[in-house]
């Protein structure tokens, strides 16, 4: 009788799991990036947004911008002398920490720096974030909206009444404190006041070209 083929056994170690093809995938393409492109840089997001993200990658479509696990893409760099993929591309693994990524290009050093030095994009704080700035709400009549909005409103701990079909803030409420975190009620308080105090940047922490890497400082603030 000629054997089953769904009887066929298939040894475990030859069947690697997704989660490993897509790691080895990512230290591939990353390794791939390096051989195809000039420069390398490393950079850290703050208040990352994937729509905001998405308009650096469409003004990078001409490059690889990678973000993944910091360890895997350290290990596609290279986490040692020993190990590094190109000479000296193994310090830039250091800078890896966070929200971190790795942009591949041929554009020119000073002009990748000059595009990050002023791009940035507004959006309403998420709660759990850290305040920007102190936002409070005065006593008075909430103009804005309607009488439909009370019920929301009052299940966000604004003290309000109705009053001739206008709503009223009954006493200056303090919704949030510059350097504390924001509350899920907070958040929605300033998206509805229309509050935008996060601010997305990308912030290049260091640059690998010809096997030459250097760090890049942070940009003075006013």
């Amino acid at each position: 009788m000629p054997k089953n083929k769904r009887e066929k056994k298939v040894a475990l170690t030859n069947v690697k799991p997704k989660g490993m093809e897509h790691k080895e995938g990512l230290v591939d393409n990353i390794r791939a990036a390096v051989e195809e492109f000039e420069n390398c840089f490393t950079f850290d997001l703050g208040n990352l947004r994937t729509n905001h993200l998405a308009l650096v990658r469409k003004e990078f479509k001409d490059s690889r911008i990678f973000l993944g696990k910091n360890k895997v893409m350290a290990i596609a760099l290279g986490r040692s002398k020993e190990e590094s993929h190109q000479d000296n591309l193994y310090k830039l693994a250091a800078k890896l920490t966070g929200t971190s990524g790795l942009l591949f290009t041929n554009r020119s050093k000073k002009e990748v720096k000059q595009y990050f030095a002023t791009f940035e994009v507004n959006d309403y704080a998420r709660a759990g974030a850290v305040a920007a700035i102190d936002f409070s709400i005065p006593q008075g009549p909430i103009e804005q909206f309607g009488h439909e909005m009370m019920d929301q409103l009052m299940k966000l701990g604004l003290p309000i009444q109705l009053d001739k079909g206008t709503l009223l803030c009954l006493s200056d409420t303090r919704v949030a404190v510059e350097g504390e975190v924001i509350t899920p009620e907070a958040s929605q308080l300033m998206k509805l006041w229309g509050y935008q105090s996060a601010t997305f940047r990308v912030l290049l922490t260091a640059h690998w070209s010809g096997g030459v890497a250097r760090a890049i400082a942070p940009p003075k603030t006013a």
